[in-house]
């Protein structure tokens, strides 16, 4: 008998990871008075003015400045944490990474509390990889996780950086994003909902974070050269996020080389009830192929970025398909049509 020998051309794909920050509040309003036992604001004049400086202020250095001037004359200032909050946000969004990395360290400086140095720190360790300086970007994150080990937000970050150091070619940090990922993924599976989290912020961790972890742990995995650990990694994704074509794209490749070094085993084979046992298990593998990539197909229509690679899966599965069904494909529509998502209405 023939078999196919069609690898999909695929190209790793980047997996887009959002990671939020806390909301900032604007201080335009200034902070909300908060009355002491006498019935006055804890709040006083001086710290009004110095807060309406940093609203007024015309861009994050400008406002750090006038928030270390805040700091540096009421350091116990009830409006502290919102400030603290509100300039990581602002730094968070410089888009010039060596800007963005001197504000950083300039931000570790003036909010020295533990909890606004975790809020900075993934801020950080952004910057340091967008400079192009990954070594102290993971020097400087496993420093901090050796006292912060939980730190899900800085686990995140560096899981990311490995990531698309990884994609990028570069497999040096793939141990280390390996296991802050898969900590990662531990802390969230566990409740462990990180102080500054509400509610909300918390359910899409779960259900937006979760998946994308699952899968990021999965590239990776691939790249390691452990094709079982990240096929148990993205078929987890893949059952959090049934809707992401790319987890299937991805379990599609690794099913498809398990279909092929069978195929090439058996043909090696001498006939008997060994081979003859062999070949039903490459057929149930090639319908899993078939499967997978029919789900691909399914959730990748109208997706710009993945239509080259639909295009080759439709391909392969088409001959994969004629090869189970006696050169037909009667029926290779409707299994696509199955995995479609219905539309909203």
């Amino acid at each position: 008998m023939r078999i196919n020998s069609l690898l999909p051309r695929v190209a790793l794909a980047s997996t887009l990871v959002t990671l939020s920050c806390m909301v900032g509040v604007s201080l335009t309003s200034s902070v909300p008075a908060q009355s002491s036992k006498s019935g006055q604001p804890n709040i006083s004049s001086g710290e009004q003015t110095l807060l309406k400086g940093i609203s007024a202020a015309p861009n994050p250095a400008a406002k750090l400045k006038a928030a270390a001037e805040l700091i540096k004359k009421y350091p116990k200032s009830s409006a502290r944490p919102r400030v603290a909050s509100e300039m990581a946000d602002q730094i968070g969004g410089v888009a010039n990474a060596p800007e963005k990395l001197t504000l950083a360290q300039e931000y570790q400086g003036v909010f020295t509390d533990p909890s606004e140095q975790e809020m900075i720190m993934p801020i950080l360790i952004e910057a340091l990889a967008g400079a192009s300086r990954f070594d102290e970007a993971f020097s400087t994150g496993a420093g901090f996780l050796k006292s912060n080990p939980d730190s899900l937000e800085v686990l995140v970050q560096l899981m990311l950086v490995g990531t698309e150091q990884a994609k990028q070619k570069n497999p040096k940090f793939v141990p280390q994003s390996l296991q802050y990922g898969t900590h990662a993924i531990e802390l969230i599976e566990a409740d462990k909902k990180p102080t500054d989290v509400d509610d909300a912020g918390w359910k899409k961790y779960k259900t937006t974070m979760l998946p994308s972890l699952y899968q990021s742990v999965g590239l990776l995995n691939l790249v390691k050269g452990d094709s079982g650990e990240a096929k148990v990694r993205l078929t987890k994704a893949a059952e959090i996020a049934p809707a992401d074509p790319f987890n299937y794209l991805l379990i599609a490749g690794i099913l498809n080389e398990e279909y092929q070094d069978g195929a090439k085993r058996y043909q090696g084979m001498p006939n008997g009830p060994a081979k003859d046992q062999e070949l039903k298990r490459i057929l149930t593998l090639l319908d899993q192929v078939i499967d997978t990539y029919a789900h691909m197909i399914a959730l990748s229509e109208g997706n710009a970025r993945l239509q080259a690679v639909r295009q080759q899966f439709l391909e392969d599965l088409e001959s994969y398909y004629k090869y189970r069904h006696n050169n037909s494909t009667a029926g290779m529509q409707q299994l696509i049509d199955k995995y479609k998502i219905a539309a909203k209405p």
